[in-house]
């Protein structure tokens, strides 16, 4: 049997990979290889090849979604990337870390956070909108948190 994570062998009866500790789980069946295979077709072939050479310089599963979800650093250009959604002192999915140069960031408006940061600032401007609720637009595109970080940079 081989893990779905990292691709390394581990015995049959395994609850976790010896290698990179990732639960063993079932592999995709061929309907949802299938399913995938058919998403990936119908993209715009540069987010293709976006998302092929993300698979192809990732060791793991997890790796590639840091790839994808997080991106590289934009302080230094790291690869070495995460999510915060573990982090014990912050358990924030939305923020990024760098872990070569220790920068934080926002993964949905990209604001540049200090290493106290537990949330990021535009999370009190969305929660003061008088839109919370019914609010589909996402951080990034939010007029009034894009004039708050220009303000900020101004």
């Amino acid at each position: 049997m081989k893990c779905f994570n990292c691709g390394k062998d581990i015995p049959g009866d395994a609850k976790a990979c010896k290698f990179c500790e990732a639960p063993v789980e079932d592999p995709p069946t061929d309907e949802e290889m299938e399913l995938a295979a058919g998403i990936l077709e119908s993209m715009d072939p540069e987010l293709q090849s976006v998302i092929r050479a993300a698979a192809k310089n990732s060791a793991t599963a997890e790796e590639f979604m840091a790839r994808m979800m997080v991106g590289d650093c934009p302080t230094c250009g790291s690869d070495d990337v995460g999510d915060c959604g573990e982090d014990p002192e912050i358990e924030h999915p939305c923020l990024g870390r760098c872990y070569e140069c220790g920068q934080l960031w926002c993964l949905d408006c990209g604001e540049m956070l200090d290493q106290s940061a537990v949330e990021c600032p535009h999370e009190a401007i969305c929660a003061a909108c008088e839109l919370e609720e019914a609010c589909e637009t996402l951080p990034g595109d939010c007029v009034t948190i894009l004039q708050w970080q220009a303000g900020r940079e101004g």
